[in-house]
């Protein structure tokens, strides 16, 4: 397409279709031919295509280059489409919708259920509720009452899956602290803006987030974030327990549950950019060998608390199969 006609062209999508940005067009069409070029382009090869001049070129490779659209290869110099688009998931793959988000973590999840062999959630929020994607677990296991796949705001306090994702998620923790009444559930619930906010920050220091019977009387959870190859919180993997176990076993069941969460973020992280700095160590989530590295902000190592103190929040549950 000759300047000429390209500009002609402009002008009628102008007429056509009100308004718009040239600049942009011009971006996402040099986007769409990267796209179709598996081999690459050279910024001539572009201006040809695009009609455009060949500085013009190169400031829309540069620019997709910049928000991490494109690469340039260093030893050809052409341009090719970026493995992954910066929001995380693959070209064409749902990585960041339910059904994505259930795939991804399918593995992570088995494995919590693997290690601890307590019933364990995968959870993410949606709209102005807490969603359970997956549940594993076998029949026979205490469930806990009153807990049901699709967890309103009106429970987030009292909930470790709930606090887990408020923790990372801005947006979910204000419409907990705008709609939620922070009710006592038990004796042991915390309530109060203040208090839940400073649940939060812990959940932020420590990357879990804890229920010591404030839901239900007689259950224990321990619940982390799952952070997107783009750093954000795209769900959250919890377990419920006795409160007898957790008296013995809090410790470890917390460990095997932050280390899952921490090589599940890392595993999704690397599958997107692989070549993308040290960041935390891939793994095989079934190794539960070394020291894994929590991708930031949560770390990564639980501690020890003494007997009878509370920092932490609730448990989790719901299926998509109901089955608490």
């Amino acid at each position: 397409m000759s300047r000429l006609s390209s500009r002609h062209h402009d002008e009628h999508v102008a007429a056509t279709t009100g308004r718009y940005l040239k600049t942009g067009s011009e971006t996402l069409r040099a986007l769409q031919l990267l796209g179709s070029s598996p081999d690459g382009l050279a910024p001539d090869e572009l201006a040809g295509r695009l009609g455009k001049s060949k500085s013009t070129a190169r400031y829309l490779l540069n620019t997709l280059c910049q928000e991490g659209y494109a690469f340039r290869d260093g030893s050809s110099g052409v341009y090719r489409l970026a493995e992954a688009p910066p929001w995380g998931c693959p070209w064409g793959h749902r990585g960041n919708d339910a059904d994505g988000v259930a795939a991804q973590l399918s593995d992570a999840l088995t494995e919590v259920y693997r290690r601890t062999r307590q019933r364990a959630y995968l959870a993410r929020v949606e709209d102005d509720r807490v969603v359970v994607l997956d549940i594993r677990g076998r029949q026979g296991l205490p469930k806990i009452p009153g807990l049901a796949e699709s967890i309103p705001a009106e429970q987030a306090h009292a909930l470790a899956v709930s606090k887990a994702l408020a923790a990372l998620s801005t947006g979910y923790r204000d419409t907990v602290e705008h709609e939620g009444t922070f009710e006592q559930f038990t004796h042991a619930t915390v309530t109060g803006r203040h208090a839940f906010d400073h649940e939060l920050e812990l959940v932020r220091q420590s990357g879990f987030a804890l229920d010591r019977e404030e839901f239900a009387e007689g259950f224990c959870c321990i619940a982390s974030p799952v952070l997107n190859p783009d750093g954000q919180v795209a769900a959250s993997l919890a377990l419920s327990v006795p409160a007898r176990r957790f008296e013995t076993d809090c410790i470890p069941l917390i460990n095997d549950v932050v280390e899952v969460a921490a090589a599940a973020s890392e595993q999704w992280r690397r599958s997107v950019h692989p070549d993308t700095g040290n960041g935390a160590r891939t793994g095989d989530l079934a190794a539960g060998d070394g020291d894994p590295t929590r991708v930031a902000p949560p770390t990564m190592f639980a501690r020890s608390r003494p007997p009878g103190s509370r920092e932490h929040a609730a448990p989790t549950g719901g299926t998509s199969k109901p089955d608490m």
